[in-house]
């Protein structure tokens, strides 16, 4: 959006970051890390049987859009387990070496799962790929999940968006609440929010108001991450 400004007007910079925010599609799943089962068993149970789910891939037509992303194949047999240390492990990364480090051990762990079918409650996996990471230490990622700190920020922001409402992912919160998107949504559907936002932007700037400025993140210590 800033080499693409509205109209090209010269409006204040709109600039945005991306926070992740716990959520458990599973959440009785137990944490124990040699619980897992396959995702092909978890999807058909939880639509009901085979024919529901299949109607939900042909509703939802996530293997085309993910081609249009570049991914060639989800493995739909990859290993469901408990996502709580990989949760962990991400807020930490965001804390100590920032939101690119932290998006970079994102993309890891989708690949890992998502394409090579891995589970998320793999230790060992979760360390090696946090090494991975430009500014993240592996024996200190090592050490921080051994030590069970972080454990109780997720479970509150976790917290908080079961209080708002939130009950399925992905869903998109922008500008402290005001704006939402709930699904798997289209890059036009988020382009068409963040345009919005800069329009409101412009028409401060155009009516000599004060800089626009993005509302506070809505769950505690995501300053910190900034």
């Amino acid at each position: 959006m800033a080499d693409k400004p509205l109209h090209g007007a010269p409006v204040p910079h709109v600039a945005f970051d991306i926070y992740r925010v716990p959520f458990f599609l599973e959440p009785d799943y137990p944490k124990e890390e040699n619980f897992f089962e396959s995702n092909r068993d978890r999807l058909v149970r939880k639509w009901g049987g085979q024919a529901n789910w299949e109607e939900q891939k042909r509703r939802h037509a996530l293997k085309q859009r993910g081609r249009e992303a570049g991914i060639e194949r989800f493995n739909l047999d990859r290993l469901a387990s408990n996502t709580f240390q990989s949760h962990v492990l991400v807020q930490w990364v965001a804390k100590t070496a920032g939101l690119a480090a932290s998006e970079a051990l994102y993309d890891k762990l989708n690949v890992a799962h998502f394409v090579e079918g891995r589970k998320l409650n793999d230790r060992e996996m979760l360390v090696q790929l946090a090494g991975e990471v430009d500014g993240v230490d592996k024996e200190e990622a090592r050490a921080y999940l051994d030590s069970g700190a972080g454990a109780e920020d997720v479970e509150r922001m976790y917290a908080k968006v079961t209080s708002m409402g939130i009950h399925s992912i992905p869903t998109f919160v922008f500008d402290g609440g005001r704006f939402h998107l709930s699904g798997a949504a289209h890059t036009r559907d988020i382009e068409q929010v963040l345009r919005e936002i800069e329009a409101e932007a412009a028409e401060a700037s155009e009516a000599k108001a004060s800089p626009y400025e993005a509302r506070p993140p809505l769950f505690a210590g995501q300053q910190d991450q900034e």
